[in-house]
């Protein structure tokens, strides 16, 4: 499986990575395959074209420190410090110095900060101190703090300055996303050209048989474990092993798209056009969004005339719309993704995110399939958006009217997962189990899991929390921990870790702090002394993304290094997302629209009839899970999860 990575750290210091996530052991969490009330961030613009970089280099100044990740310079000004430097020295100022990059292989450096900084050129050192500036060319090291922090300035200005090294490192990055682009395309033909895997590696190992740092380097699916996999969304500023197999939007909306229905939150039109032009030519797109009313005024200004912009209604106040999701109609069927990332340039380029997809064909008009438990969750929450019918006339296929009924038309049997849905409302009756966290509790409560898995942990990994006491806690935990043993049994209650990153990776992140405002909370809410036992640290060695904050949401149940389910959402950890129960819990209240998918296993398959009922055997395990390494690969998912004693 693709997932994404990220690693939870308890409060004993166990570690152990997983891959969409890294989990904790009691507590840490990685993933690597491939939904948020996020601050606004008005990073719309593209950035300026790089130019070079400032390389990390070892102390006896003779190779590079790959422990630090190479800064990136652009044209122009660049502002080295704190936000972007990923070294714990208060010395270090946030505005430490600035480089004013040229198009030759020269750059004029102007101290910034109160602390002197040494430039070494030839067989020159110079010291540099607060508002004093100097020329710096290719080849020449900075000292960030005289005597430490060592940076050579390497720059290809038209590749008249590279050096050969840099013009090797170059040759490889290409050679590298040139063998990425190969890999992934279609064995099996998906509907918008696709993104299939022909490789079955699962990744290396060490001689002891665990998994190691950089495990999304050789991490790669087949076509047919496609639908059981998370991809994680390519990040502008990591290297290219990073990026193994990740996605960008182009490689989501591609092909011929007939109809277009884009669910998100926030949506920059100014970014989302050029970064993906198959949208500029689809004949009909409809945006279901949570925008404001300014920013609404100027996306009807700037939309092309064919676009339809709805904003489903809010009846509870302070709710939102935040669903992130998308629906491509093709001439030979439908995608379906559901995603975390806003429509937006910071969402999709610098921070760590997730999706998943899978292609349907049209129902054959003779022999339409029965209704299965994927369509059902489907059909609901769609008619639940209150979206403006429209009519259409698709190629070769006739005139439809774009309603929730029409999806209706397209055959879910093979679905590998199950969706989940919030929606604004009291819900009471029939309706308290089908939203929510009690939609979940009703799912999970159908599935038959290994009694491994009974009272082991469960891991809430989100990017902004809400305002929480520990009764709704407890609500939440007792939908998450739903389920039955094969001896028919319930699995008990699992004890939760909340995976948040520090104050000090936001300030080391790519976006510097400036990535906290899309990791929102009050102090208060943090503070509450009930959460200390729950707290977990963020993680993602095995992706490369420590640095890129999380924006990806992500709930499971694991035990050691097998999982039990895994959801993906837009939801945070709030009761506006998720649902609380009111009126001595006969009603559910829920502020605000989610969408979540979740992978659970060991399931009857609902789409077929009783008599032919079938049970999905499938397992969701690690990379480093110690059972056959030579089982049959279409009965075991693997995912790269390491385990560490720190």
């Amino acid at each position: 499986m693709r997932g994404v990575i990220c690693s939870f750290l308890d409060s004993r210091n166990s570690l152990l990575s997983l891959a969409p996530f890294q989990f904790p052991k009691t507590l840490s969490c990685s993933v690597v395959f491939a939904l948020s009330h996020a601050t606004k961030s008005s990073s719309s613009s593209m950035p300026q074209s790089q130019i070079g970089y400032l390389v990390p280099l070892t102390q006896n100044l003779d190779q590079e420190d790959t422990s630090i990740p190479k800064l990136s310079l652009s044209k122009g000004p660049n502002v080295i410090g704190r936000h972007n430097v990923p070294i714990s020295d208060k010395r270090l100022s946030r505005k430490h110095l600035t480089l004013t990059v040229s198009t030759t292989a020269s750059a004029n450096l102007f101290v910034e900060g109160s602390n002197p900084i040494v430039v070494n050129s030839g067989n020159k050192r110079k010291k540099l101190y607060s508002q004093e500036s100097t020329t710096i060319v290719d080849g020449d090291v900075v000292e960030l703090i005289p005597g430490h922090h060592f940076f050579k300035y390497v720059t290809w200005a038209g590749d008249k300055g590279v050096e050969p090294s840099l013009k090797r490192s170059r040759q490889t990055f290409d050679n590298v996303a040139l063998t990425t682009k190969s890999q992934d395309e279609v064995k099996k033909k998906s509907l918008g050209q696709g993104s299939g895997v022909e490789v079955e590696n699962y990744g290396k190992y060490n001689s002891t048989g665990e998994s190691r740092e950089e495990a999304i380097r050789d991490f790669h699916v087949s076509n047919d474990k496609l639908p059981w996999t998370f991809r994680l969304l390519r990040v502008r500023e990591l290297p290219a092993w990073s990026n193994t197999s990740c996605v960008s939007i182009g490689d989501v909306i591609q092909g011929d798209v007939l109809v277009a229905i884009l669910s998100n939150y926030m949506v920059d039109i100014d970014w989302l056009l050029p970064a993906c032009p198959t949208l500029a030519k689809t004949p009909h797109v409809l945006v279901l969004h949570g925008e404001g009313d300014g920013t609404l005024d100027h996306m009807k200004r700037k939309k092309p005339a064919n676009w339809i912009l709805h904003k489903p209604p809010l009846p509870i106040s302070f709710g939102t719309h935040h669903s992130k999701a998308m629906l491509l109609v093709y001439r030979r069927g439908v995608r379906i993704i559901v995603h975390t990332a806003n429509l937006i340039y910071v969402d999709w380029n610098n921070k760590s995110q997730g999706l998943w997809m899978q292609d349907f064909p049209w129902k054959e008009q003779n022999s339409p399939s029965k209704r299965c438990g994927f369509e059902n969750d489907l059909i609901d929450y769609l008619s639940a958006l209150k979206w403006p019918e429209f009519s259409v006339k698709l190629p070769a296929l006739g005139n439809f009217n774009i309603n929730p009924a029409f999806f209706k038309k397209f055959d879910y049997s093979d679905a590998a997962v199950r969706l989940i849905a919030s929606v604004p409302g009291y819900h009471t009756g029939t309706n308290l189990k089908k939203w929510g966290h009690m939609k979940l509790r009703t799912v999970l409560q159908e599935c038959t899991f290994d009694k491994d898995f009974k009272n082991s942990p469960l891991a809430y990994q989100f990017s902004s929390l809400g305002s929480l006491d520990e009764k709704w806690l407890a609500e939440l935990t007792y939908s998450m921990s739903s389920g039955f043993s094969e001896d028919k049994t319930p699995l008990g209650l699992g004890q939760p870790r909340i995976i948040w990153p520090t104050v000090e990776d936001v300030r080391c992140s790519l976006e510097g702090y400036a990535a906290g405002n899309a990791i929102p909370s009050p102090l208060k809410n943090v503070e509450k002394e009930f959460l200390k036992k729950y707290w977990a640290k963020w993680k993602a060695s095995h992706t490369g993304r420590c640095r890129a904050m999380p924006h990806i949401k992500t709930f499971t149940r694991y035990n050691g290094q097998k999982l039990a389910w895994l959801l993906l959402t837009s939801s945070n950890l709030s009761k506006a997302a998720w649902g609380a129960l009111q009126k001595n819990n006969s009603q559910l209240m829920i502020r605000s629209y989610e969408a979540y998918m979740v992978l659970d296993f060991l399931v009857p398959d609902k789409c077929r009839s009783l008599e032919n009922s079938e049970v999905r055997r499938t397992k969701l395990v690690t990379l480093t899970w110690q059972g056959s390494r030579n089982s049959d690969s279409s009965s075991d998912i693997h995912m790269t999860i390491e385990e560490h004693d720190l």
